[in-house]
């Protein structure tokens, strides 16, 4: 089984540097035709089943994705991005200059994060491990398409990351409807071979 991780298409408020968590923003010009060029992947990649979340800006990707083609998408709340609480809809800069410390441990020590009214580090991590044992368990010889978000898409990948989540954690934040690739081997052990390709771009 190959699981493909893809993250939505931009979004008016990734265009602000605006947290989105639970809430949303719609799909900009541009993210839908990240949506649309995801289904190069798609055919190129044999994917058999879709797996979104079901927050507008990831099932507008996923719909973009199949168009025109007979593949079903299954929605799951555990692919939804993390919940940001009051943290939503605010920029970064706004942030960053009312929660300095909180919003620097966000960033370079996880756990040491604080939620607000949302949700941390170990809610998130839980979560995307339910949707990870779900969707190995539902497919075992076909390619998956997961399409999530920033934070959740690290978290899903962490689980095959030799380092773990902290390491995980610091390396760069995927571009918009790039792709991960999680192959899985005889033995059903994950390992990660691509991420953040943007070849089907072109």
């Amino acid at each position: 089984m190959n699981l493909y991780i893809t993250r939505h298409g931009e979004t008016i408020w990734n265009k602000e540097g605006r947290l989105q968590g639970w809430k949303n923003s719609p799909l900009t010009e541009k993210g839908v035709m990240q949506g649309k060029m995801l289904k190069k992947a798609v055919v190129e990649y044999g994917i058999a089943r879709v797996y979104s979340s079901p927050s507008e800006r990831a099932a507008l990707t996923a719909r973009f994705a199949v168009e025109g083609l007979d593949i079903p998408i299954i929605f799951m709340e555990e692919l939804k991005e993390m919940n940001m609480g009051d943290w939503e809809g605010r920029t970064l800069e706004e942030i960053q200059n009312e929660e300095t410390e909180n919003f620097e441990n966000y960033w370079t020590d996880p756990f040491k994060f604080k939620k607000n009214t949302g949700e941390d580090f170990s809610d998130i991590l839980n979560r995307a491990r339910r949707a990870i044992d779900r969707i190995t368990s539902e497919n075992k010889d076909s390619n998956i398409l997961i399409v999530t978000h920033g934070v959740t898409l690290k978290a899903l990948m962490s689980f095959f990351a030799e380092g773990g989540f902290i390491e995980y954690w610091k390396t760069p934040v995927v571009k918009q409807t790039s792709i991960s690739l999680v192959k899985f081997d005889d033995d059903n052990t994950g390992r990660i071979v691509m991420y953040g390709d943007t070849s089907h771009h072109i």
